[in-house]
């Protein structure tokens, strides 16, 4: 450690290029961070991005992603001026009721949706790269991924060598990632397959963007007549749920509860302060943006409104079947040869809609790359999305076992690591029946909704943190205010985000309502609570 801290010191002297080399070398936490976000939220983010956007939201996920940096920078220079660790922190100077709210939540979106990047590495294996496609075959698949997970997690806590070699994995993990899907666009590129001057545009925020259909709808939608004002509705509305999954993906709940772990598990503290925001940029923000613009730009070449565009019968329907309820109020409980025959009546404008907003998975972005890549498409991308899964299943175990093990008051202890770490394990080696139909739905919806509420709790956590005299004695920062600025930004993105969800859930009907109007409630009273507590813990 002595050496390791001979060398900050030096490379403290050195301009910001030689900084930037200099901390390459030492990066850590911030891919482990990297690992768990690029997964299958990123994955389906970027594509329903492409599709229903274009180019036009190139903007979104960076955004998104700088604001995450910027709270976890915080979450950093909190936890490494503290002897303490952040959720005792937290109980002690802001509210033990959003201290383990904030532990709770980690869980819940730990074992949820771990789940899903198991469900995301089977259909890669089988569908992708052709392996054990059976219908028996998901729980073999499963049981080795979680075999995979649970082994290298019970290596990494000897240390030493053997915790290095699982940091060295996951940044194996994330470049292959990253190399994949540039190779996809560097061949499109080759090729004129890229509208570069609307790339660029899209680079520029266009807020408008959110609320309506993007502008190369407009003659699409036109064309459809009478139905017209369904479609506006159905982009704006479809819209708006990608743009929150998109954004929410980026940085999760977990991955703020995770962050304090690493760091203390490499032995930090305050001489890596500048090491760690180094870390997050080199780590976190650059494997993100580069994975996902990369997906973005192939899926809007590929399937951005175009009527020719691959797609899957049955997500064609989803869409068309929707346009036909509309009119139809009887229309789901029709026998299958009635709906049927609605579906061919359809005027062509309304199947070619259809076509255009029809969402697309992995396989389907793979197959429309063939003409460019050829066969090697789905390997490729197989291979891309197993590590996206792999490195993100991982991560979820590992952070789930820090949250059991703190709860217990014994946090990292190697025991209670493994059964917290084993608990995401087991819903993902149950995904095949987990991650489908009304399962599925039970899960996903107050899971979703717990992490959307308590995203914006944790920012305001530790901006309450970073001005708490008591938390940080004579760390806490001199001169605040643009500290302060770049927070608030932040945490403001993230609750309009979390309150334009939960509104979208609140009137949604059904289960999502029910559970979306509990967290419109709890949002501001929650921030009220950790306010009054903030108060009085910095008064005493």
């Amino acid at each position: 450690m002595t050496d390791q801290l001979d060398r900050i010191s030096e490379i403290q002297q050195r301009g910001f290029l030689g900084r930037l080399t200099g901390y390459a070398k030492m990066t850590g936490p911030g891919w482990v961070q990297a690992a768990v976000t690029l997964g299958g939220g990123s994955l389906v983010g970027a594509l329903y991005l492409g599709v229903i956007g274009g180019y036009q939201f190139m903007w979104l996920q960076p955004l998104a992603m700088l604001c995450g940096v910027i709270m976890l920078s915080a979450i950093s220079y909190v936890t490494l001026s503290s002897e303490e660790r952040p959720f005792v922190s937290v109980k002690k100077n802001i509210s033990p009721s959003l201290a383990w709210g904030w532990l709770i939540a980690t869980v819940v979106a730990n074992v949820v949706f771990c789940s899903a990047q198991f469900a995301l590495g089977t259909d890669a294996a089988q569908n992708n790269l052709g392996v054990l496609s059976k219908s028996e075959a998901p729980y073999l698949i499963t049981a080795v991924f979680a075999a995979v997970g649970l082994t290298l997690l019970w290596l990494s806590r000897k240390g030493g060598s053997a915790s290095r070699a699982i940091d060295n994995v996951l940044k194996a993990l994330v470049a292959v990632v990253v190399l994949a899907f540039m190779g996809v666009v560097v061949v499109l590129a080759s090729k004129g397959a890229i509208a570069w001057g609307a790339l660029f545009k899209g680079l520029i925020p266009d807020f408008s963007a959110l609320f309506k259909p993007t502008a190369t709808y407009t003659e699409a939608i036109a064309a459809t007549g009478e139905s017209a004002g369904f479609w506006s509705k159905y982009i704006a509305e479809n819209q708006r749920d990608v743009i929150i999954g998109a954004f929410g993906s980026a940085v999760g709940i977990n991955m703020t509860f995770l962050l304090p772990y690493s760091l203390k598990g490499k032995g930090w503290g305050k001489p890596h302060r500048e090491l760690s925001f180094f870390d997050l940029a080199l780590g976190l923000f650059v494997p993100f943006i580069l994975a996902t613009s990369f997906l973005v730009i192939a899926t809007s070449s590929q399937f951005h409104a175009r009527a020719d565009g691959v797609h899957s019968e049955t997500a064609y329907r989803n869409v068309i079947d929707q346009r036909l309820a509309n009119v139809n109020d009887e229309f789901d409980s029709l026998p299958d040869e009635a709906k049927q025959e609605l579906r061919e009546t359809l005027p062509q404008a309304d199947k070619d809609m259809g076509v255009m907003l029809a969402k697309r998975n992995a396989r389907d972005l793979a197959s429309s790359l063939e003409p460019f890549l050829g066969k090697s498409s789905q390997l490729i991308f197989g291979v891309g999305v197993l590590a996206m899964a792999l490195s993100t299943m991982i991560v979820h175990m590992m952070m789930n076992g820090y949250a059991i093990s703190e709860a217990f008051g014994r946090p990292g202890e190697k025991g209670i690591f493994m059964i917290g770490a084993a608990m995401p394990a087991l819903t993902g080696f149950l995904s095949p029946i987990l991650w489908s139909g009304e399962t599925k739905t039970a899960l996903v919806v107050p899971a979703a909704v717990i992490a959307t509420t308590l995203l914006p709790i944790a920012y305001f956590i530790f901006i309450l943190l970073m001005n708490s005299k008591k938390a940080l004695g004579p760390e806490l920062p001199k001169h605040r205010g643009l500290i302060n600025v770049f927070m608030i930004f932040a945490a403001g993105v993230a609750t309009f985000a979390s309150v334009w969800n939960l509104m979208g859930k609140a009137s949604g009907g059904g289960l999502g309502s029910t559970i979306g109007v509990i967290g419109l409630i709890a949002l501001p009273l929650l921030m009220l609570v950790g306010l009054i507590g903030f108060l009085r813990s910095n008064r005493a």
